[in-house]
């Protein structure tokens, strides 16, 4: 099986994206991220791009929420991180066409709880977010889950502005 996998690699016909994961040049990243961990969904960016609460998002990039220990998956061009939650705080997704995907108000949320904690975005939380496409509703739903009181308010106020 690896002499094969070798000749197809050498080849040009798969790729390596990294240990036990091989692509081919029109490959899906949210495909991969999901084989990569199965327990995740799709969230930040992306999300918020595809729903045009933001404008664009890096093709190349796709961070996604996993429960547990964080992790990060890249080759030369492309990189897929799972960032980690508590099991208490994996909900907002919903499966479309096998691939777990957030739902725009979870994804906000997500972005906002990951840049407390230090996470780096392509866009500013601050200005480029069009909060009025929001469901406060829904954001507001979901916050009673979190215990952190000062996020809490800190999701609201940039809500509510």
């Amino acid at each position: 099986m690896y002499r094969t996998l070798s000749q197809i690699t050498n080849a040009g016909i798969l790729k390596q994206f990294c240990r036990g994961f091989y692509v081919t040049d029109d490959f899906d990243l949210k495909v991969l991220s999901q084989r990569i961990c199965q327990d995740s969904y799709i969230s930040f960016g992306t999300v918020l791009s595809e729903s045009l609460v933001i404008g664009s998002m890096p093709k190349h990039r796709l961070m996604a929420v996993k429960i547990g220990r964080s992790s990060a998956d890249a080759n030369k061009q492309y990189s897929v991180n799972h960032l980690g939650i508590t099991k208490s705080l994996f909900k907002g997704f919903n499966n479309v066409n096998g691939i777990n995907i957030a739902t725009t108000e979870k994804a906000f949320i997500d972005t906002l709880y990951f840049y407390k904690k230090g996470v780096k975005f392509s866009f500013d939380i601050y200005t480029d977010i069009d909060t009025d496409a929001l469901d406060k509703t829904v954001i507001n739903s979901y916050l009673k889950e979190y215990k952190d009181k000062r996020f809490v308010s800190f999701v609201k106020g940039l809500v509510n502005e």
